[in-house]
């Protein structure tokens, strides 16, 4: 079972999503953003594996545009060797990676012009896989699209259009249940007749809300459109916000939560993506968790997580972080302690000693920052700017390569 997020670690200085506006389109500036995402999606996997995180969702944006008719720049020749040297780390590692086109690659548009440009938008993403020297195991995930005021006929143009698509694609073009168009039963329906394996999305089926399978019901019947050499099922795992509406992701898993649904789940073979704000932050929370279920508790890493945790629990109260402390001296427990913390970040209130937190940051770093930078914190923080001054000791601590830029207080 891999645990992985989708596209943009959190305090970390990468990214793959660089863009530019198509005015300023030259082949200067594209080789140039390439090779800028490229490497940072070196660094993520690196990072990655670091932390035992073996699912990544790749950016739908790591090449600029990549289906527009105006990008003719063979991308896949110049950067072979990088894109090969990315991909034989990922296997290398016994990694998995995967592409999400977005909300506007619709494959049963009664639009044809909206078809073919989805069809191109799929065309370079399995391009992008493929030049990673992938097999199908990585997979791109795709949602059925609209209604159109007709289900039965958007239906069957999906899938009319699927199977006249290059076998490149549909190799790996996997499909998901969504939150209020297409429901599982409709998704299963498709993947069974096309020969399509199933992602199942529990928040979407939450939202959607026209049944009451189980869990393992739903999987063991989204399990038969598996096959084989198409690796392990791939589910999406997400929770709601408790204080926005529903369809909402939460902010990071709730651990108790989790485990409702992991118990459900562990005896099927199964990859999980979460789908959450905190991203890397909620995947080695759950990392974490699945190894003490399985018996394995590393002391120093509870320890640590605690100190990447400490400047939010103090942001409620220094008796708050007495008792986790005191929890993890008497438990020894990942579980224990994401449970205590849950609690406080459930409370959905405004965390009473936000300000003593944010200066605790201040001291913590003064030691290393010049006069310039002290002020400019200082006049943001009399200004009644708390955000923009933790979001300034935050671009300060990556600057310097000071520990505290692991704190999760940065999220």
């Amino acid at each position: 079972m891999k645990i992985g997020y989708a596209c943009t670690p959190l305090l970390l200085p990468f990214k793959t999503t660089r863009r530019f506006q198509l005015k300023y389109y030259s082949e200067d500036i594209l080789i140039k953003y390439i090779k800028e995402n490229l490497d940072d999606l070196k660094n993520i996997l690196i990072y990655n594996n670091s932390v035992s995180i073996k699912l990544f969702r790749i950016s739908s944006d790591i090449i600029p545009f990549g289906s527009h008719y105006i990008n003719t720049f063979n991308w896949s020749e110049y950067f072979k060797d990088e894109l090969l040297s990315i991909g034989t780390y990922i296997k290398e590692n016994n990694m998995r990676v995967s592409m999400h086109p977005g909300q506007y690659t619709v494959l049963n548009s009664p639009d044809n012009e909206i078809v073919k440009r989805s069809i191109l938008d799929l065309s370079y993403q399995a391009k992008f896989l493929d030049s990673l020297g992938l097999n199908k195991t990585h997979k791109l995930i795709l949602h059925i699209g609209g209604v159109y005021g007709d289900k039965p006929a958007a239906i069957n143009r999906f899938m009319n259009t699927f199977l006249n698509l290059d076998n490149n694609i549909k190799k790996r073009l996997i499909i998901e249940n969504d939150e209020k168009n297409y429901s599982i039963d409709e998704v299963l329906l498709i993947g069974t007749t096309c020969k399509i394996p199933v992602v199942f999305d529990n928040f979407h089926n939450f939202c959607f809300a026209d049944n009451i399978y189980t869990l393992k019901e739903i999987l063991t019947r989204v399990k038969a459109t598996w096959a084989l050499d198409d690796g392990n099922i791939k589910v999406h795992y997400s929770q709601q916000n408790s204080s926005k509406k529903k369809g909402s992701h939460s902010q990071t898993i709730i651990v108790l939560d989790f485990l409702n649904y992991y118990n459900n789940v562990k005896n099927f073979d199964l990859d999980i993506m979460l789908e959450v704000k905190d991203k890397n932050v909620s995947t080695i929370k759950i990392l974490n968790v699945i190894n003490e279920l399985n018996g394995t508790v590393s002391i120093d890493e509870l320890y640590n997580e605690l100190d990447r945790y400490k400047l939010i629990i103090l942001s409620y109260g220094e008796n708050c972080l007495s008792k986790a402390v005191s929890i993890l001296e008497t438990k020894n427990s990942f579980i224990d302690l994401y449970s205590y913390i849950d609690t406080l970040l459930l409370s959905n209130q405004t965390p009473p000693f936000y300000n003593y937190s944010l200066n605790r940051a201040f001291k913590e770093m003064k030691e290393s920052l010049i006069p310039k930078e002290i002020s400019h914190f200082n006049k943001l923080y009399k200004e009644n700017k708390y955000i923009g001054a933790k979001e300034y000791l935050f671009k300060l601590a990556l600057r310097y390569n000071l520990p505290i830029y692991k704190s999760y207080y940065f999220n």
